[in-house]
């Protein structure tokens, strides 16, 4: 049978932390919501650069530094200990890996010239 938590607060499972390590304060959103802009419009003006292979870095680039500000501020993730880190770019990574090992025998069977332009 289900045992009923006796805790007026409901939160006797959890681990107690002293108060002073408690709170962690919110990040400065501002900051992060216009940081996340200017690497917006930097991947936007990219387009104006001749050499499409340092645009496709760029993009990529400012996406990475993008979804670190929101994993690390949104999601809270800078206040986690490192083996949740290593869960989280680990599944990252075999999302990525599983995504290319599917799509990659796709690519060599598709002819050139017929491939839509």
């Amino acid at each position: 049978m289900y045992k009923k938590n006796t805790d007026e607060n409901g939160l006797g499972h959890e681990v107690p932390v002293p108060k002073e390590m408690d709170y962690h304060g919110h990040p400065n959103y501002n900051m992060i919501y216009l940081t996340l802009i200017v690497l917006l419009g930097i991947s936007l003006l990219g387009d104006l650069m001749p050499a499409k292979s340092l645009l496709i870095a760029l993009v990529f680039g400012t996406a990475i530094i993008k979804a670190a500000l929101v994993i690390r501020n949104f999601m809270h993730l800078k206040y986690e200990n490192l083996f949740l880190w290593i869960i989280s770019i680990g599944a990252v990574l075999f999302i990525l890996l599983a995504f290319f090992w599917g799509m990659y025998p796709d690519f060599p069977l598709v002819k050139l010239e017929l491939a839509p332009k």
